[in-house]
């Protein structure tokens, strides 16, 4: 008899409420491949667009959901290591990135796995790998350091808040765009908070009257019309969401760039050592994905959403 487990599926484009658990095959671990025990898996705007449809993809229905996770080595396929080489072994808690993680077990490539840290809980691993790798993309796109004073949008979301911190670390300033109700947790980390909104180029302006430097676009337009506005060179302001700014202006993108382990375990290193933090917002089971989707996909959140299978 075929092993069978609980896995996130979804039968055709559409809002949250076309997600639902259905019975599948366990998987196996092929060559080169570990299996992992889910136990977290933190959700981004991109997997909503991807269910929504406004990803094209050519899978046939039903379809899987989920790129990040954390989690316990359950079985490791031949010739199966990490990226650096060294061994994998069933038992190792690692975190890290796949496909249709949105299950109870799930067969990754292991070279896109790195050990986690004791120190860092499974919610925290499981939701680093795309916010924290992105942020990485966005700074080697447009490096910042000492003397820069950086406007960054959308800096309480988890690819914002991460970029802040590691643009403070190489030294530079930053100012982020937040709702109200996130600015406290903003000036706990050290970023300057300031209400987007009408009028953000001037608010940014009066906290920086020396002016800006480089600016990163987490959210949209708005970012970019506030950052030439006050004067920053296009090529010093990247988006990772409005390619059309792209074309228009001249400014910078990662586009689709390419993952890395050795990043991801530097990233889960600065996490367990204190030096980065990613908070998490709300944790919900495989039966309330539709929920969490539902939370991920509104306005304002202060931390991530995570499923724990």
């Amino acid at each position: 008899m075929t092993a069978t487990q609980r896995a996130v599926r979804y039968d055709r484009v559409g809002g949250p409420e076309v997600l639902h658990v259905a019975q599948v095959p366990a998987p196996s671990a092929d060559r080169g491949e570990a299996v992992v025990a889910v136990r977290a898996v933190g959700l981004n705007p991109f997997d909503a667009k991807v269910r929504a449809g406004m990803v094209p993809s050519a899978a046939p229905f039903p379809r899987g959901l989920g790129g990040d996770l954390a989690g316990s080595v359950t079985e490791v396929g031949v010739g199966a290591t990490y990226g650096d080489g060294a061994p994998i072994a069933v038992g190792d808690e690692v975190l890290g990135w796949g496909a249709s993680t949105l299950q109870e077990r799930v067969a990754v490539t292991a070279s896109q796995l790195v050990l986690k840290p004791v120190a860092v809980p499974f919610v925290v691993a499981g939701s680093l790998s795309t916010p924290g790798q992105t942020a990485v993309a966005s700074l080697r796109t447009v490096e910042v350091g000492p003397g820069d004073t950086v406007l960054v949008g959308a800096a309480a979301g988890s690819v914002g808040f991460v970029y802040a911190q590691l643009a403070m670390h190489a030294g530079a300033r930053v100012i982020g765009t937040a709702s109200l109700a996130n600015h406290e947790r903003l000036r706990a980390v050290g970023v300057v908070p300031v209400e987007y909104g009408p009028g953000l180029a001037q608010r940014v302006r009066a906290l920086a009257p020396e002016g800006v430097t480089a600016a990163q676009d987490n959210v949209g337009r708005e970012t970019i019309d506030a950052a030439l506005a006050l004067e920053v060179a296009a090529e010093r302001i990247n988006t990772i969401v409005d390619y059309a700014a792209v074309e228009e202006f001249g400014v910078r993108t990662p586009g689709r760039y390419e993952r890395n382990a050795d990043v991801l375990a530097d990233l889960v290193r600065r996490v367990a050592e204190g030096d980065l933090a990613l908070p998490i917002q709300q944790e919900f089971t495989l039966d309330e994905v539709a929920a969490a989707f539902t939370l991920l996909e509104g306005r304002h959140l202060s931390g991530k959403v995570v499923v724990v299978p």
